[in-house]
């Protein structure tokens, strides 16, 4: 299957934009609570923190203007470090569109440079996926305006539009309250219809099992205000209708992650969405089982649906939930995995497609014990599960990631064994 309305650049670009967006989220809510509780350095900065469109650059400027917010976000997020890195390669890449065609393609060079130099100096990144971007804009950040950053009852994500590469972004932020954390816990599977046989193509497709399980907390907490305009696939088919032809793109971290791969599912099995719809994710944990995974290879192999995800070897959390127990299934990824090592080894990165085995069972079973009866390796597991250790190791071996992933999704799925 090919790809004809794939945005320009690699798929190793595309990944690697995806991080630094996961990791913006993080970021934007905590600066808009701070502006709501009038706590940056100006009434016009507050204004513009909550502001929507916001604007990438005007993002930036916020930040600058507003040094105390290093020490805040420092306070409140294990990857700080990384936000600020984002931050800066956001404005050199809203700059570079202020320039000629020529002097944009000096300046992303440069940019790219010093992003390298900054995440520990590895020769890794290609500015190509950096020339001539226009400015991306945040268009809604789903946020309650009465709670606190650690107080949202709602799941929280940003929806952003990047004229550049004609295309809508759907962000999930991973876990950070106490209804994120109740979604995780809530990890008993529940008992649907099968989402795929929406489609008009596979409403009488017998070869599709007629029901799937997925994970009652993520599935709940995506879907709580279905329906209304408070929901995630409403408002953003709102965003779309706005670009009608724009694709679509999704991505998370952690919860985000599981948040945004059921998203993905969702939104291409409907008719009403663009296809194929793109998603990455990032050390997300599993979502569903068995029948989901056949159901979604169904979307993958008809060009609905690309899905892929990235784990670090040591992190524990792509390992859990094991099992479900009422219902009585083992819990199975979907999509492709992309898979990063720390250790030297004769290839540091693995691409391999989402399989059913029976030895799933105990591998979850071993990393749920690990992770959280255990509790071994904790500084270990924190560094492994960050956005900023997938980052560092995607650009230590980007020949390896280049090599498995190759130019394009078409080309990871032949390479991760399923064939679209």
């Amino acid at each position: 299957m090919t790809d004809p309305a794939a945005p320009s650049g690699d798929l190793y670009d595309l990944v690697k934009l995806s991080l630094l967006g996961s990791e913006l989220t993080y970021a934007i809510s905590l600066m808009r609570e701070l502006g709501r509780r009038k706590q940056l350095a100006s009434d016009e900065d507050n204004a513009a923190a909550l502001q929507m469109p916001l604007q990438a650059v005007e993002f930036q400027r916020i930040i600058e203007r507003n040094p105390g917010l290093a020490e805040v976000f420092e306070g409140q997020n294990e990857d700080a470090e990384l936000q600020f890195k984002a931050f800066d390669h956001v404005k050199e890449r809203s700059d570079d569109h202020e320039r000629s065609l020529a002097m944009a393609r000096k300046h992303a060079r440069e940019s790219v440079r010093d992003f390298r130099d900054e995440v520990g100096g590895f020769d890794a990144v290609d500015a190509a996926s950096d020339e001539g971007v226009k400015h991306v804009q945040i268009v809604h950040f789903n946020d309650q305006a009465d709670k606190g950053y650690r107080e949202q009852e709602w799941l929280v994500y940003a929806v952003t539009v990047d004229p550049s590469v004609d295309r809508v972004n759907v962000i999930f932020r991973g876990s950070r309250t106490p209804a994120d954390w109740a979604a995780n816990k809530d990890f008993n599977g529940v008992e649907l219809p099968n989402p795929v046989k929406a489609l008009q193509q596979f409403a009488s497709d017998a070869s599709l099992p007629s029901e799937v399980c997925i994970h009652k907390g993520f599935w709940g907490y995506l879907n709580r205000n279905q329906g209304s305009e408070l929901g995630v696939l409403e408002k953003v088919k709102s965003v779309l209708d706005e670009h009608p032809t724009y694709s679509l793109f999704v991505t998370g971290h952690s919860l985000g992650g599981a948040l945004a791969s059921l998203f993905a599912v969702s939104a291409a099995c409907r008719d009403d969405f663009p296809k194929p719809v793109r998603c990455v994710t990032h050390a997300q944990p599993l979502v569903g089982d068995g029948r989901l995974l056949e159901s979604v290879q169904t979307l993958e192999k008809s060009g609905h649906l690309l899905l892929l995800r990235t784990r670090n070897v040591e992190d524990g959390v792509p390992a859990v939930p094991a099992f479900s127990t009422k219902p009585n299934f083992t819990y199975t990824h979907i999509g492709l995995e992309l898979k990063l090592y720390e250790e030297t080894r004769s290839k540091n990165v693995k691409l391999s497609a989402s399989e059913k085995k029976v030895k799933n069972f105990l591998l979850n079973s071993k990393a749920l014990v690990k992770l959280f009866v255990i509790k071994s390796g904790q500084e270990k597991q924190k560094k492994a599960h960050s956005l900023r250790e997938h980052l560092i190791r995607l650009v230590k071996y980007e020949k390896d990631a280049k090599a498995a992933l190759g130019k394009d999704w078409e080309d990871a799925y032949s390479k991760g064994t399923v064939i679209l």
